[in-house]
């Protein structure tokens, strides 16, 4: 007795340009309000250094300088804008290569007429 098991088609593999634009335009939202929530923390720190905020969360160490968390807020948020051009960037040749194939596809129809 010879069994066959088929398989439905699974999703084709592509090597097609801007796959990954969803999750770098997740990534780069989600690295804004990271970015915010530092500003936010060197913000606290600075009133609390001129004595206009409450204790700030970390009272000493490496992480209780307004200067760190400014820094971490300008990296974190230059990240997530390198992130949103990125996947700016990989629609456009989509597109480009859209275009010259339906005018092919145009023209092929119409000598065919």
């Amino acid at each position: 007795m010879v069994i066959k098991i088929r398989f439905a088609n699974g999703s084709v593999v592509s090597r097609r340009a801007g796959k990954n634009r969803r999750f770098a335009t997740l990534a780069a939202s989600v690295l804004t309000m990271v970015s915010i929530s530092c500003a936010s923390l060197a913000i606290w720190r600075i009133g609390t250094d001129l004595e206009w905020a409450g204790d700030f969360v970390f009272p000493n160490g490496f992480l209780s300088h307004w200067q760190v968390w400014l820094g971490v807020a300008i990296s974190v948020q230059y990240a997530g804008w390198r992130l949103s051009r990125y996947a700016k960037r990989e629609i456009a040749p989509e597109r480009e290569l859209e275009t010259p194939a339906k005018e092919a596809a145009e023209a092929r129809a119409t000598a065919n007429v």
